[in-house]
């Protein structure tokens, strides 16, 4: 999930242009763009293509022994470790908005995670539709602009963070374990440097840094308007170490509510896996998501978990039932709720 920063409306709110008819007009226009029915087609097929190849190479009566041995109340505990993760997300937001000096309900910074989540998995933007809604919906709850920024590149920033320490993680414990093909954890690792560059980046832009980076990225027509807007940044506030650390904890516990819910999927599926091999798995799965052109990684997720689940000891028929399991639960599920909050998040701005 690459996140980036978003676009702003106007001279008010990040991400968005014009009135709110129009800008309703043009996100629609985004979303049906051949490019994007083709990212969706690319990664349907894709991960029909997966279940159809794991099914003819295992016996239909593993499948049938999986349904019948099925454990409800071990998928209901990952159900729920998985709608916490909404709820991390939520408090990230209302952490930064906090710290910017705006009030951020509780129900509306979970109504704002399922929005963000929803719009970075429906449209193939390497997840600038996430961020655009989210700083659009934040200014119509009343976040300044400079907030709006503000909380942003601190989200982004500690995300990528969170991001490369539980990367860093995973290929420590596979190169101790033996558990990838070093190809793989080598290419892990030169991601991991990407992310430190892009977290010190969103950090040191509005710090006043970077002043050619700045001009460039100024005179890109939809970046110019949030590029304008860090001037208006607090510096004082980058260095709010509290709030740092707080945000980069929330994102941290979101990346190990999400490898539980996977391994949860496993035990309630009668399977027997270690919590490493199963972070293994799924960090090694979320690399590939995140450069992946489908959206939510569809197809290329679901591949690389049940080749890696493989590797760590599952019958394939186990894997693969697995990480439908979980992708069910992350990526289907919230998908309408997201959707309808999504809608009432950018309908009239509040008072």
């Amino acid at each position: 999930m690459i996140r980036e920063a978003a676009e702003t409306r106007g001279s008010n709110e990040p991400g968005m242009s014009g009135n709110p008819q129009t800008q309703k007009e043009d996100d629609s226009r985004r979303a049906f763009r051949p490019w994007s029915w083709l990212a969706w087609i690319i990664g349907a097929v894709s991960c029909a293509a997966l279940v159809f190849v794991v099914t003819h190479r295992a016996e239909e009566k593993e499948f049938l022994k999986l349904a019948r041995t099925i454990r409800p109340a071990w998928l209901g505990l990952a159900l729920l470790l998985q709608s916490f993760t909404y709820v991390t997300q939520g408090l990230v937001w209302r952490a930064t908005a906090r710290a910017a000096g705006h009030r951020l309900t509780f129900g509306d910074a979970c109504k704002l995670s399922l929005a963000s989540l929803f719009a970075d998995q429906a449209l193939p933007t390497a997840g600038l539709s996430g961020v655009t809604v989210a700083s659009s919906a934040l200014t119509r709850l009343g976040m300044s602009r400079a907030g709006v920024t503000w909380a942003v590149l601190v989200d982004l920033a500690m995300y990528s963070l969170a991001y490369a320490l539980c990367m860093s993680v995973a290929i420590a414990v596979s190169v101790f374990r033996h558990s990838l093909p070093g190809w793989i954890e080598l290419t892990m690792a030169s991601y991991i440097l990407i992310r430190l560059a892009m977290a010190w980046v969103m950090m040191k832009l509005p710090a006043g840094g970077l002043k050619r980076l700045r001009k460039r990225l100024a005179r890109v027509r939809k970046l110019a308007p949030f590029m304008s807007s860090l001037e208006e940044v607090d510096r004082k506030s980058l260095r709010e170490g509290k709030v740092l650390a707080e945000v980069f904890a929330l994102h941290l516990a979101t990346f190990l509510l999400d490898t539980t819910t996977l391994w949860v999927a496993v035990l309630g599926l009668g399977g027997t896996v270690s919590p490493g091999a199963v972070f293994i798995s799924f960090m090694a799965a979320t690399f590939f998501r995140t450069i992946g052109i489908v959206p939510g990684g569809l197809g290329t997720f679901e591949a690389a978990s049940v080749i890696s689940l493989k590797s760590m000891g599952l019958p394939l028929s186990m894997a693969l039932s697995a990480t439908l399991l979980f992708r069910g639960f992350s990526f289907w599920l919230p998908m309408i709720p997201g959707l309808v909050c999504s809608r009432r998040l950018l309908g009239s701005p509040r008072g």
